[in-house]
Parts: structure tokens; sequence; C-alpha cells
């Protein structure tokens, strides 16, 4: 059933209960005001009952003889009833009968009552009370409810019928204002679908939803699925991207070992160059493996599935790791590598990760420092949070590539050959392992030359020897 279809029953339904009391409310206080005003007559009857008494209204006198000389035959029934229940006056047509019994008798000896009371198969509304001058006797006036009744059905009837006008008009009304509310709503599901009968975009502004000048829910949730769209079609977008560099990244790699494996198939290769095509396809299949392994560990990233192992670890052991790690590499560019790290500094870390993305950032000033520089890998404190560097003295980033240093497959023009580095996803992994510990990565130039890469992560810095750990 659609929405505005429930809300237009559901209104109608709780206008009719709010309708259905406020009318038994209505007929309430109607019937219990007309009761009041025939009350009030039937009072005004009960103060004039002694003239339905014969001359001196002895106790001896019969009840016929008493109503001889009375008032003529009216709409009331008027009786006078002595101590012991007879019937001393009455008015004409109503009989030697006591028009109450002996208990509701009694009950009137002490105070008024009003009762209803059917007589003569028509129902009449009686009252009684002590009459005065004589104790002990009663005045009884009752008056036919015919009037009473027609009265209260005609007002039934009519209430019945507005009810149900007033129920049908209130659906309807709901009705056009739910379909008037909810309006924009199918008109942001009917632009959404036709986007979704598209194929998506990669640039946001093809694909977006009109947001209305209302400034209401409807504006804000436009805003929010473009907010969601434009999400989507940006990571989308990053998706083309990885997928396109990926592929040309390993393209290169398996077009080289394919062409090695062609040539060392040929007949009469000798066996020194058979070793160095088997030398060349295992370095290239090293690189495969290597690009395809950095893959993954983006993507684990992507999913929030970077697992880590934080324990409390010694930076300085650990950044001296990576320094002995890379010393063939170092020795063969005429390059050293110095630690700066206070001996008692520890962190709260994962020290794998840390540790190859130290080993990232080496990698990458090592490509890039001149011969006979130094790298410094330095580990600092800063309160609770804890700052890892890798300086060197090399030419530093182009201006225009450090707002995009971070982005996989980024490499600065000078790091576009093969020969000059990697597939540009090392410093990709050092943010991923960086946003994993809850930190960042950034780089800079510095004023005299060279690049500082590093790690902040915040609420790292662990305690020194002999502090309890945290």
């Amino acid at each position: 059933m659609p929405i505005r279809l429930r809300l237009a029953v559901a209104f109608a339904v709780a206008a009719a209960a709010i309708f259905a009391l406020g009318g038994w409310l209505f007929i309430s206080s109607l019937s219990s005001a007309q009761l009041g005003a025939i009350d009030s007559q039937l009072a005004v009857q009960l103060g004039q009952a002694g003239q339905y008494l014969a001359a001196g209204g002895q106790s001896g006198q019969s009840g016929s003889a008493a109503s001889a000389g009375g008032p003529p035959p009216g709409e009331y029934l008027v009786q006078v009833i002595d101590a012991a229940g007879h019937v001393r006056g009455a008015s004409r047509d109503t009989g030697t009968v006591p028009l109450l019994t002996a208990a509701e008798l009694a009950r009137a000896r002490h105070g008024q009552i009003a009762l209803n009371r059917t007589i003569d198969d028509e129902n009449t509304r009686v009252t009684a009370a002590p009459l005065a001058g004589r104790p002990g006797w009663t005045a009884v006036a009752g008056v036919s409810l015919e009037s009473f009744e027609s009265t209260m059905s005609q007002a039934e009837r009519e209430l019945a019928a507005a009810g149900a006008i007033f129920v049908v008009i209130a659906c309807a009304g709901a009705y056009w204002l739910a379909r008037a509310a909810l309006s924009p709503v199918e008109r942001l599901r009917r632009q959404v679908a036709a986007l979704s009968a598209r194929p998506l975009k990669a640039s946001t502004e093809e694909s977006t939803i009109e947001v209305p000048a209302t400034k209401d829910e409807i504006a804000a949730l436009a805003a929010t699925m473009n907010d969601l769209l434009g999400r989507l079609q940006r990571a989308l977008s990053r998706q083309r991207a990885f997928v396109a560099d990926a592929s040309h990244e390993l393209r290169t790699p398996l077009a080289v070992l394919r062409g090695e494996l062609e040539l060392a198939d040929r007949p009469g290769r000798s066996r020194e160059e058979l070793a160095a095509a088997v030398r060349s396809a295992a370095t290239e299949a090293d690189r495969l493996a290597r690009i395809t392994s950095d893959l993954l560990l983006l993507a684990r990233s992507d999913e929030d599935r970077l697992s880590l192992r934080l324990e409390q670890t010694e930076l300085r052991p650990l950044l001296a790791r990576s320094a002995e790690l890379a010393r063939p590499r170092l020795a063969a560019a005429g390059l050293t590598c110095r630690v700066d790290v206070p001996a008692d500094l520890r962190g709260r870390i994962d020290p794998d990760w840390i540790g190859q993305a130290v080993d990232n950032l080496l990698g990458n000033a090592l490509r890039f420092a001149p011969r006979g520089s130094v790298i410094v890998l330095a580990a600092r404190a800063s309160g609770t949070d804890l700052d890892l560097e890798v300086r060197d003295d090399g030419p530093g980033f182009p201006a225009e590539f450090l707002p995009h240093a971070f982005e996989r497959f980024r490499r600065p023009d000078s790091g576009r050959s093969r020969g000059d580095g990697g597939a540009g996803l090392g410093l990709a992994i050092v943010q991923a392992v960086a946003a994993a510990h809850g930190g960042v990565a950034a780089a800079r130039n510095k004023p005299g030359g060279g690049a500082v890469v590093g790690l902040h992560l915040p609420d790292a810095a662990g305690a020194r020897p002999g502090e309890p750990s945290r």
C-alpha cells in the first residue's frame, strides 16, 4: 500500500475516533442538559402538588374525590401520597396506583429523587420529594420522555451524518496533503532511477539530482544523496584509474619477462646468455611479486582490513634494522645512513608495518640522494605523539608533485623511468600504514635542499624505561 494511502487511512481512522469521542461528549452533555431542564419543570410541579388535594386535605378522603376538583389534564402526571403509601390527590388520568415503589417512596421522604420509569408503555421521567407542610407525605411528578427521545434521536442522526462527511473530507484532505508532501520524494526517486538506468560517469557533475530550494528535510535528503553519488563516482574514478595504472605497471614486467623467455628459447644461445636471461626473468618476476604484494596491501587498507599488532617497541633498534638491511644498496650508491633516535624512545606501534613504511621511505631516498650524502632516519616524541622522518639531501620533490605525493602510481617526472624506481606505490603504502595507526603521512622539501618524508602517529609515544606502560 502506498505511503500516502496509508497516511490517509490512518488520518481518517484518527479523525473518526476523535469525532466519535467528541460526538459522545456532545450527546452526553445535551442529554444531561435536557434532563436537567425536565427535572426543573418537574420541580415546579412538585411545588404545586398541594393543589391536587381536596379542600381540607383530610387523610380520610379518597384519591378520586381528591382529584375531582383538581386542575384539568395536562402533560404532567402528579400524585400526592401519604405516609401509608396511599394516593391522596392526583392529576386526572393518573390513577390511584402510586407511580413509585415503597422503597423509592421511602427514599423520597428524605430528599428529592429523579428516575426513569415505563408508564403505559411510555418512558417517563419521574421526580419525587417530601410534600411541604405534610410530614411523611410525598409529592410525585412525571412527564413523558417522548419529546426528549425524539430530540436526542434527531441529534444523533445529524451527528452521524456530519461525522461521515467529516471523515470523508478528512481522508481526502489527508491523501491530498500526503501526496503533495511526498511529491518531492517521488521526484527524487525518478531522478535516481534515471541515473541508475545509465552508466555512472567519472564526472560528478553529470550524476547529480536536483536539490529543492525549500531548505527542508527533502532538500537535506537530496543534498545527502548528491554527496553519496559524488563519493560513489569518485570511488569509481579511483578504481578505474587504479585498475588502469595497475594494468600498465604489470604489463611492462610481464612483457619483459615474456621477451626474455622467448629469447632464452631460441636455439644456439650460449650458457652465459641463458644465465643472463634467467637472471633478468628472475628480476622481473621479483618486480611482479613486489607490485602484486603492494596492490594487495593497498586493497586491504581500502577495506579497513590492515590488521595491527600494537606493542611497545623501541624505535632506535627498529630504525637501525632498516638501515642495516639497506647497507648493500647504500654502499653501492656511495651513501651513508644515520639513525637519529633517543635511546630510550619507545612507541606503541606495529613494528612490522612501521618497519615496512620506513624501508619504503629509505628506498625512495636512496634513488634521489646524491652520492656522498647522508640519509637520516629520525624519530621524536612530541607529547604523546610520535614522529618518524626520513631526510635526504637530494633535489627534493617538484612543487606540483607534493600535493599528490601519496597518491597511488604517482611519481615525479624524474622517477618515471623503470630504472629510477618502483611503481609509485611506496608512498601510498606509507600513507596506508599511517592511517591504520590513526595518523597521517606528510612530505616536504627542506629549505636548503632535500626532502623530508615522515609519519605523525597520535597517542603512539610509549613509556620510557622504568615507567609503567600505558
